[in-house]
């Protein structure tokens, strides 16, 4: 009887464990789609404000709102690297598990 109360509880935690790692892959997963979609809304963002921008072209006030335009154009291109980034790394991630299952 006991033994067969070990061999359960073996069965339940290696499910758990299998689960957690495919959960544990979808999260990050889902962490880089959502960086993907930040990165997307930022660049829209620079875009209309660049488009607002061009309007008032040769004015001081189209120079600052150009300036302004340039900044967030470059924090859109740094949210594009991190999403890339988190890619990546999902990537890695599904790869190195693929590789330990593998082995074994």
């Amino acid at each position: 009887m006991k033994m067969k109360k070990v061999m359960m509880t073996v069965a339940v935690c290696a499910a758990l464990m299998c689960s957690q790692g495919a959960y544990a892959q979808v999260v990050q997963e889902a962490k880089e789609a959502k960086k993907e979609i930040k990165a997307d809304r930022k660049e829209a963002k620079a875009e209309k404000k660049m488009m607002k921008a061009e309007k008032h072209a040769g004015t001081p006030e189209g120079d600052a709102k150009m300036a302004k335009a340039e900044k967030k154009q470059e924090k859109a291109m740094k949210k594009e690297i991190k999403s890339e980034v988190k890619d990546t790394k999902a990537n890695a991630k599904a790869t190195v598990k693929e590789a330990r299952k593998s082995s074994n």
